[in-house]
């Protein structure tokens, strides 16, 4: 594999100098057409607002980029009322926030937690558990100036884990803000108090920001009558009648802090530090309910700095370390566990052929370090039953690392209307199977309205921690996606977008909460993204959207331990059974429409109506299947500007107005989904 990794980076440097002889030619009308062509797309991102930088490593179009490819914006967040994440994902095609009893789990295009979340391009998952994601309050948009999507694998660029699409927060920096804002909210169902402080400024030769924001509130004020399991003896669980008690879930409380500094372009160093604690019960028909608390730290440090080598190239440096503590009490139980990565990354570009062509090239090494992980190999819920006195669920804490070199290229042409791009990655693991990822796509400008791509790409996966433990260089669970869109863009209030993809994943394995691995699968998965907006005038608009899902493939199957026997000489038998549970995809139908008024110039009217279809609690320990109903919400948002004075605005948000009494699924049954909410948040601009 060294020898492998050697000719990679072989080919990789041939490439860059060949691209540098060929971009010298050219290089006097490259900087021209580079100069003009920079001007024209700022000017068409300033008016459609549809800049992002994670399809190319660079400032493009949605239009342009290499990429299915989406942007949400400061001022359409804050239109919708959104203040997490997961409520501003949950309208985008492909996307469903499925609501659990912790928090949030993601599912792109009918595979869960295989988005790659990134704050300011620095990851913000853990990989001791791929369900810990920053989706809700722990992850503030008061500091956010934009959301970039891409839909489909994004490993050539980005690494293992861009698997079924990339999703990238961008903060505000001080030129965006240029002076101070602040905000404070409300929300009465939760007794939710919030704040956030913005303060920017910027020149020509630097640009400072900083954002502190805070939350508390009560977001579950259900009942545990489980309070007492693991107690002080190392095998032996507390009696059953010393284990019930009354307790109820306490106050969740979140804090965050995000900096940025610029000097002249060339250095930019960047920072987030949050903390957050949220309680929560969680219930197994069976085994009554009990308490749980996910809580975590976190911060990280990036610097980034570049240096142009001529008139149409530049070299780019990254580095950042990321501190990642996630901690989880289970009833009288804590398992925290720390995660620290180590990332550099060296980019070469170069454009050439007078502009036509861009090449991007680099070379990362990373290196991440997990103590405390949490292995399970026993199934909680039948533990925690009074018939059980004196065994303890097997859960073994868990220390590791990985290192990872890469070296990725990336070339785009374009030739009149026409656009075509061809990237490669190698990756060489420590711990994983090592792997190349590829991909490739053209574009094509029918007209300056119609635009269509054609894309393929590869990507991967890391295995969760107890696979490491399970087997040697496991592999890496592999997608192949192949898509097709055809946007049409009449208008600038007017826009049409069909895509359809068809996703073959192999190698998946799916971890049950607490308890077993699956056996190795696979799955198709296709699927059809419907998008348009129209503007009856410019008072009102509507906003639209439907994802379908088909999926085919073999159920998961557990290899679960069944029974345990003691021989006459003392030796252990172990009785396996197989079960057999359907494939997860979560909805297979997702509809979402927004309708916006605007009746004065300081008054805006939003409603989003949101459906998804029955999603499924799939049991892995017995192969049984609970069916929650479909679900229709809806929310309103009004926001009015410049209230009592200029720079003041009120917003008024009433959540899930229609249905408050659906069921969705949980982690063992169906949970209740979320109530009625009304938020009011004032917002003050100097």
């Amino acid at each position: 594999m060294l020898m492998m990794k050697h000719f990679f980076l072989i080919i990789l440097s041939s490439c860059v100098l060949l691209s540098t002889l060929l971009g010298d030619r050219h290089a006097r009308a490259a900087e021209q057409f580079a100069a003009s062509s920079e001007q024209t797309m700022l000017m068409f991102v300033g008016e459609d607002i549809e800049a992002l930088t994670i399809a190319s490593r660079r400032e493009e179009s949605a239009w342009q980029a290499p990429a299915i490819a989406q942007v949400l914006n400061k001022k359409q967040l804050a239109e919708h009322g959104y203040t997490t994440l997961s409520e501003a994902l949950s309208i985008m095609p492909g996307f469903h926030m499925s609501q659990k009893e912790w928090g949030t789990a993601s599912y792109l295009r009918g595979i869960s937690n295989s988005t790659l979340f990134l704050y300011d391009t620095v990851p913000l998952g853990a990989d001791s558990n791929k369900s810990f994601q920053q989706l809700d309050y722990n992850l503030s948009l008061a500091s956010i100036k934009r959301i970039e999507i891409i839909r489909g694998p994004g490993s050539v660029l980005w690494g293992p884990d861009a698997f079924a699409g990339i999703v990238n927060v961008v903060p505000l920096s001080g030129r965006d803000l240029n002076g101070i804002e602040t905000g404070v909210a409300y929300n009465f169902q939760e007794k939710g108090e919030s704040f956030y402080l913005n303060m920017g400024k910027g020149d020509a030769f630097w640009d400072g920001f900083l954002s502190i924001s805070g939350r508390s509130g009560r977001q579950d004020d259900s009942h545990a009558d489980l309070v007492n399991f693991w107690g002080d003896e190392l095998w032996r669980p507390v009696l059953p009648e010393q284990r019930y008690g009354n307790d109820k879930a306490g106050t969740s409380n979140y804090f965050e802090a995000t900096g940025l500094l610029t000097f002249h372009e060339t250095i930019r160093i960047s920072g987030r530090i949050s903390n957050d604690h949220h309680p929560y019960t969680i219930s197994d028909t069976s085994n009554g309910t009990w308490l749980e608390q996910r809580n975590s730290s976190s911060y990280f440090l990036k610097m980034e700095t570049s240096r142009p080598l001529g008139p149409t190239s530049s070299l780019r440096f990254t580095g950042f370390y990321n501190a990642l503590r996630p901690e989880y009490e289970i009833i009288d139980r804590v398992f925290l566990v720390k995660e620290n990565t180590s990332y550099g990354e060296l980019i070469y570009d170069r454009s050439f052929l007078t502009g036509s062509g861009l090449f991007t090239g680099g070379i990362s090494f990373r290196e991440k370090r997990i103590s405390g992980a949490p292995l399970w190999y026993s199934y909680l819920p039948d533990f925690l039953g009074p018939g059980n006195k004196n065994l303890l669920p097997i859960v073994i804490e868990e220390n590791y690392q990985d290192s990872l070199w890469s070296g990725f290229s990336q070339y785009s042409h374009q030739q009149g209307n026409l656009k075509t791009w061809i990237g490669l990655r190698y990756d060489e693991h420590d711990k994983y199977e090592d792997n190349i990822s590829f991909n490739c796509g053209i574009g094509y400008s029918l007209s300056a309205d119609v635009m269509m791509k054609l894309l393929y790409g590869t990507a991967y996966r890391t295995p969760s921690s107890r696979q490491i433990f399970s087997e040697e260089k496991p592999k890496q669970e592999k997608i192949e996606t192949l898509e097709a869109q055809l946007v049409y863009n009449p208008a600038k209030k007017t826009s049409f977008s069909l895509v359809t993809f068809a996703s073959k994943i192999a190698d998946h394995i799916k971890e049950d909460p607490y308890a077993q691995l699956s056996l190795a699968n696979k799955q198709d998965i296709h699927g059809i993204e419907l998008e348009g907006t129209y503007s009856f005038s410019e008072q009102v608009s509507l906003a639209a959207n439907v994802t379908q899902l088909i999926n085919s493939g073999p159920d998961e199957t557990y290899h679960l331990l069944s029974a345990l026997f003691i021989r006459p000489d003392g030796s252990l038998e172990y009785i396996y059974e197989d079960i057999e549970s359907p494939y997860d995809i979560g909805p297979k139908t997702i509809f979402n429409m927004s309708a916006t008024w605007r009746p004065a110039d300081s008054l805006t009217v939003l409603a989003d109506l949101k459906y998804f279809s029955e999603r499924d609690l799939i049991n892995a320990r017995t192969g049984d299947t609970i069916t929650a109903d479909h679900v229709w919400l809806l929310d309103v948002t009004t926001t009015v500007e410049d209230l009592f004075s200029s720079g003041i605005d009120l917003t008024c948000t009433a959540k899930n107005i229609f249905d408050t009494r659906y069921k969705t699924p949980g982690t063992y049954e169906l949970i209740d989904g979320k109530p009625f909410t009304l938020q009011l948040m004032l917002q003050k601009r100097w």
